[in-house]
C-alpha cells in the first residue's frame, strides 16, 4: 500500500490477527500503544493482536509499506474504515501516544 505525503495515514485501530509492517520506501510515525517512532526504508514492525496502532507518512514522499495478518481472515477495521466508523481516539479507542500525528477518522474522498 501507498501512504501518500504530508499524513496519508493508516488510522489509530486495532484487529484479532498478528499483523507485520514492513517499510518499502518512505518515512513514516509509527505508533504502537503507548509508543511513538519514526519508521523508515527496510524496517519491520510487529504488532501483536489487540494492540492499537496507527501509522502516519512525515516525508515529502509517498511511503510505500506492506502489511502481513496472521492467521489469514477478514479483517473488520477494513470495513470500519471504509464505512467512516473507526473508533476515536481517546474516546472509543485508548488515546494516541503523546505527541502522536492526529487520527484521521473521515472517510476517505476521491
Amino acid at each position: 500500500m501507498t501512504l501518500e505525503p504530508h499524513g496519508g495515514q493508516v488510522p489509530w485501530h486495532n484487529q484479532d490477527q498478528e499483523e507485520v509492517y514492513i517499510i518499502l520506501d518512505g518515512t513514516a510515525e509509527m505508533c504502537l500503544g503507548e509508543e511513538r517512532r519514526i519508521v523508515t526504508s527496510g524496517q519491520a514492525v510487529y504488532i501483536p493482536p489487540a494492540i492499537y496502532h496507527q501509522i502516519t507518512n512525515v516525508g515529502a514522499t509517498p511511503c510505500r509499506m506492506m502489511y502481513v495478518y496472521g492467521p489469514a481472515g477478514d479483517v473488520a477495521h477494513w470495513r470500519q474504515e471504509l464505512s467512516g466508523t473507526l473508533p476515536r481516539a481517546g474516546v472509543e479507542a485508548p488515546a494516541l501516544p503523546e505527541g502522536a500525528r492526529p487520527q484521521c477518522t473521515a472517510k476517505p474522498q476521491r
